[in-house]
């Protein structure tokens, strides 16, 4: 009995430190760290307030770890979904799509990539190396390198539509996130896409 009870004690622990994550990411989203309070993490989590700091030393600790372990996984997740697609443009466009319906489904947790990733200038200072949209204009340069030396696009720069295709993807994004979805993201989608193969593609 003590042999089977150990896992379930592990996923329980495992569980209630994901719903904690999730929860401050939450209210991250809409406080910003440095005005949001463990206590009201707590609450959102339905956990007592000591609960958290048995996962976590402090409030940093915890941002920190939204940041790297929410965040990656879901940036992760986005890239695994588009990596078969055999067309380049086809690829790019649904990485991009993928983070819409991130957006979509969860916008609280593109709220709190906008608000942390940019603003929290103490979080900066400690991970001078890190910031997750790296990780889009990292993979983006991959995807058109291949293409390029595949001859399926042009000979452009890399960098320079990787930096394109985000910016323009983080810009829309906040845009319907700061006015209450009213921007019609599927419209501009379908219009950035036929930008991109006009642009880039040999045979647009």
């Amino acid at each position: 009995m003590r042999i089977e009870g150990k896992p379930l004690r592990k996923a329980g622990r495992q569980n209630k430190r994901d719903i904690l994550l999730n929860a401050a990411i939450e209210v991250f989203a809409k406080k910003g760290s440095s005005l949001a309070t463990i206590a009201e993490v707590a609450k959102k989590a339905r956990v007592a307030l000591g609960t958290v700091y048995v996962y976590f030393e402090s409030k940093d600790d915890l941002l920190q770890h939204c940041m790297k372990e929410i965040i990656n996984t879901e940036i992760a997740t986005i890239i695994q979904n588009t990596t078969d697609i055999a067309d380049p443009m086809d690829r790019l466009y649904a990485f991009f799509m993928h983070h819409v319906d991130l957006v979509k489904n969860k916008p609280y947790i593109a709220r709190f990539l906008a608000v942390e990733a940019r603003q929290n200038e103490n979080f900066s200072k400690r991970n001078p190396g890190y910031n997750p949209l790296h990780q889009y204009i990292d993979y983006i340069k991959e995807v058109t390198s291949k293409a390029i030396e595949a001859k399926q696009i042009k000979p452009i720069d890399p960098a320079a539509l990787a930096f394109l295709l985000v910016g323009a993807m983080d810009i829309i994004l906040w845009q319907w996130l700061s006015e209450d979805g009213s921007v019609n993201i599927d419209t501009i989608n379908a219009q950035l896409r036929q930008i991109l193969h006009a642009g880039v593609a040999i045979n647009p």
